[in-house]
């Protein structure tokens, strides 16, 4: 429980460096993964599920936008909606109603333990093995076979490309605030003793993820 805890957390805390990069599609996923959780975090219920609609609506992600702008809109929660956001949250929900978009198409990579194909890249638990793959410390999405870095101080496994790039542009791991180099980031080639590693720690089924 506590992967699972340091995994919502911070799926959370990756939002505000995915849209600075304007990632708003990545951003939108890490929010529906908070989502699903939000029982975790009571007192900031409104304002998480405000950003969820927000960026949902950015990435094209209408059906989850609109279910959750509807949530915002019951009674106990529409008072604590943030003004700047009122009318836009209240549109939504009636131009949803008598709109039908296309439904949201993730994209999708093998898992790294069976291979099996289209697989959400969010989805950490592949429904045909049952196995949990590690969710990359830059991005927030599974960690790829092919892909797979980890850093160097605090063995976090990452996306050897997004990790490449975080190193770049920021100079310091997104997971333990270390500094980091492009030099430091070392694509794992042979990722089976990782993969064992997480299999290990990850045994204990965990659904909804």
């Amino acid at each position: 429980d506590l992967w699972r805890q340091l995994m919502i957390l911070h799926s959370y805390i990756l939002v505000k460096r995915l849209v600075k990069n304007g990632d708003h599609t990545n951003a939108a996923l890490m929010l529906l993964r908070v989502a699903q959780n939000i029982q975790r975090f009571p007192a900031h219920m409104v304002p998480i599920l405000t950003s969820v609609v927000i960026e949902c609506q950015r990435a094209g992600i209408k059906d989850q936008a609109r279910e959750y702008a509807c949530v915002l809109m019951r009674p106990e929660n529409r008072s604590l909606i943030a003004e700047q956001y009122k009318r836009k949250i209240e549109s939504i929900v009636r131009k949803g109603a008598a709109s039908q978009a296309e439904p949201f198409s993730e994209n999708t990579a093998p898992c790294a333990y069976c291979g099996m194909d289209s697989l959400a890249e969010s989805t950490l638990e592949c429904p045909q093995c049952q196995n949990i793959s590690p969710f990359c410390v830059a991005t927030g999405l599974r960690v790829l076979r092919n892909d797979w870095a980890a850093c160097p101080s605090c063995h976090f496994p990452a996306r050897y490309s997004a990790f490449q790039a975080c190193a770049q542009a920021e100079g310091a791991c997104p997971m333990c605030s270390a500094p980091l180099k492009p030099g430091e980031v070392q694509m794992v080639s042979d990722v089976t003793q990782a993969l064992e590693t997480a299999k290990q720690l990850l045994a204990p089924p965990m659904r909804d993820v």
